[in-house]
């Protein structure tokens, strides 16, 4: 099956209609690059240069994901890594990595990890004329484990909070983390959580609440925190 055409025309839409007929897609499902311009003839006789374009079927987002994760990580030098996509919807794809050099993938607290799903999201993304396919990466269970390591430490803090009376501030994570952290404790009696910081710095603060006379009243906001700099599992 031919799934790239060169084709021209007097309009850059007319190159279009021929390479959608050519390769029997809509105008939605196309990926053109212009090699010319048209151009009018000098005096309508002299001159002039008509469109060309070169046209492709455009590629699933998950397609073109596995395709850049393969070249990357062969230049990275993890040849022998696994890449399997485990769900494909038009709006989110999961891809999962394994293997014995997977740990290269994951990084340093999943540094090399996020950086790589935020590239490989860019380049699955590119040229989908408003479409966007959520791309999700999973280098062996690292996510689950890292997600229930969030939930034990931020459990355990509360604990400590409803024990001392005292306010925590967890030391600084991604988004992603600390909706985690948000979605475990939020509906924990005599505690409060909130965000605070700015971009990387940004962290959970675990409060806790004491009731006087039918009302709650936040307390510890005002006090020193205790920063707790715990290492990622």
């Amino acid at each position: 099956m031919v799934d790239e055409v060169y084709t021209s025309g007097e309009t850059i839409e007319i190159a279009k209609e021929k390479a959608c007929d050519m390769l029997g897609v809509t105008e939605k499902d196309l990926e053109i690059e212009i090699l010319q311009m048209p151009s009018k003839k000098l005096l309508g006789m002299f001159g002039g240069k008509i469109a060309q374009i070169k046209a492709s079927v455009r590629k699933p987002a998950s397609q073109k994901a596995v395709e850049f994760l393969k070249e990357t990580l062969y230049y990275m030098g993890l040849k022998d890594l696994k890449i399997e996509i485990t769900s494909d919807e038009p709006d989110c794809c999961e891809i999962k990595i394994t293997g014995d050099d997977v740990g290269y993938v994951i990084g340093r607290h999943g540094d090399t990890l996020d950086s790589l799903q935020y590239i490989t999201a860019l380049i699955a993304n590119s040229g989908n004329k408003g479409r966007f396919c959520k791309i999700h990466i999973a280098a062996a269970n690292y996510r689950e484990n890292h997600s229930q390591v969030l939930v034990s430490m931020a459990k355990y803090y509360v604990d400590q909070v409803l024990k001392t009376g005292k306010t925590y501030k967890l030391y600084p994570m991604r988004s992603y983390e600390r909706k985690i952290v948000h979605s475990a404790i939020g509906k924990i009696d005599g505690i409060k959580a909130w965000s605070e910081g700015e971009g990387t710095c940004r962290s959970v603060v675990i409060s806790p609440i004491i009731n006087t006379n039918n009302e709650s009243v936040t307390v510890g906001k005002d006090k020193e925190y205790d920063i707790f700099e715990t290492e990622d599992a």
